[in-house]
């Protein structure tokens, strides 16, 4: 992995940025959950975008689930484990069909759920927004990020 960043995907509930005094109500349920995922069998060999989707979906569907349960318990925020929708071994050639482009929130406004055809490779990032928004949670989902550079060569992350 280049890098590690943590990445919060909060499309349901309303931002509280920039908020300076103390909420009367200042705590939260929080919900970890960790899982068996199901792994790639040989992550050294290149997968398609679409044979990475169809890996990727199946561990969508467990989060899925757990986001359900997690939401039915009272929990407000859902973290998912680290690698836990594509795996991990990967080369640097054989990550890509799993990395998506992530536009920077900072620049730009938008829910993936909502606007789901602006962006073309954005599968993964709109089922978890539309899994956030569905059960009222914000989630904390590790995913593969690919970022042009400046300089025309592709930077690769992953983030959280």
């Amino acid at each position: 992995m280049l890098l590690i960043v943590a990445v919060c995907l909060c499309f349901s509930l309303p931002s509280v940025v920039g908020q300076t005094e103390p909420v009367a109500d200042s705590s939260y349920v929080a919900a970890v959950y960790e899982h068996h995922l199901i792994l790639n069998p040989e992550p050294h060999v290149p997968l398609s975008r679409p044979a990475a989707l169809q890996h990727m979906q199946k561990n969508l569907d467990i989060y899925e689930e757990q986001a359900a349960r997690a939401a039915q318990k009272g929990a407000q925020i859902l973290v998912f484990p680290e690698d836990g929708l594509q795996g991990f071994n990967f080369s640097r050639s054989s990550i890509s069909g799993y990395l998506e482009t992530i536009p920077d929130p900072q620049q730009e406004s938008w829910n993936p759920c909502t606007e789901p055809g602006r962006y073309n490779n954005t599968e993964v990032l709109q089922r978890l927004s539309c899994m956030a928004r569905r059960y009222n949670l914000y989630l904390v989902a590790n995913m593969g990020d690919l970022q042009p550079s400046v300089v025309q060569q592709v930077h690769k992350y992953t983030v959280s």
